[in-house]
């Protein structure tokens, strides 16, 4: 009887018992679980980083663009021709950045900018230049390569100096001495315009507008079809709208565009045509602001 049943007992404990190709689907279906949330994670990582990411980009744009409005809708005629009122300029050959769209491009154009304004007793001379800067954070040049920092730099002199025209010379003084005096205003920055508007709307350009004071140079400048001009407003001519478009690329895009070694031409170009194929991940800012004291 003992024995009968202790093989019995045996006999009932392995049938309870596990095979090894039950083990082996067991760790199988586990593994795929496993797998499914890490992939879950990862994407639900990835969107909140890019999401992160955007509203970086767009507070610091929205910043910028607020900068810049409230500055330029104070901008003033100094009249006298050889006053600098607005002036404007490209510093950059333009790039061509492909779009969703099938055979659709966007133009992006890098400018610096300069005008005039009052304060009290005081003109103050303002530039904004895209510029490349070093390890240290201090800007070294401008930026070639299509991609680099909004800057910005400001002087003054008192009212009786008003017709000294260093006031424009020590703002848009190309020397790296000063250019080491612009301070960063956002990084990224792969379009940085201004294009002015007379009192109807109209933009103003190299035809004769009769809306706009005597005073004004205007300079086109065509980049495939695409005609893009430069201004010199001096005297007492000012435009009465300038519209501010800026461009700024996300973090990610930017950290995997300065990874290209030192400009050599095959990493331009590798830099330029990855450039061009990141239209998604660029976000475009564009703002009319009122000039106030235009005539």
């Amino acid at each position: 009887m003992t024995a009968i049943r202790i093989v019995t007992t045996a006999r009932a404990e392995r049938q309870r018992a596990f095979t090894i190709v039950e083990l082996l689907v067991a760790i199988s279906i586990l593994t795929l679980i496993v797998l499914v949330l890490y992939g879950l994670f990862d994407q639900t990582q990835r969107a909140l980083r890019s999401n992160v990411a955007q509203i970086d980009v767009h507070e610091g744009g929205r910043a910028g663009m607020e900068l810049l409005s409230r500055e330029m809708e104070q901008m003033q005629a100094g009249n006298a021709l050889t006053n600098v009122n607005l002036f404007t300029r490209f510093t950059a050959t333009p790039s061509r950045q492909t779009l969703l769209n099938p055979g659709e491009e966007r133009t992006n154009l890098l400018e610096e900018v300069y005008f005039l304004s009052l304060l009290n007793k005081d003109w103050i001379g303002t530039g904004y230049r895209v510029l490349a800067m070093n390890t240290n954070g201090i800007a070294v040049g401008f930026a070639k390569a299509g991609v680099g920092t909004l800057c910005r730099f400001s002087t003054n002199n008192h009212v009786a100096n008003v017709r000294n025209p260093s006031l424009y010379s020590r703002v848009m003084d190309d020397t790296p001495a000063n250019l080491a005096n612009y301070q960063r205003v956002i990084d990224g920055v792969v379009h940085f315009c201004a294009r002015a508007y007379d009192s109807t709307g109209a933009l103003i350009t190299n035809n004769f507008n009769p809306n706009i004071l005597s005073g004004v140079l205007v300079g086109a400048n065509v980049f495939n079809n695409d005609v893009e001009y430069s201004y010199a407003f001096t005297n007492r001519a000012l435009p009465a709208y300038v519209e501010i478009e800026l461009a700024v690329l996300e973090p990610h895009v930017l950290e995997r565009f300065k990874s290209y070694p030192t400009p050599t031409p095959s990493s331009f170009v590798a830099a330029s045509n990855y450039l061009a194929r990141q239209a998604g991940a660029v976000h475009l800012f564009r703002q009319r602001v009122p000039i106030r004291m235009a005539k």
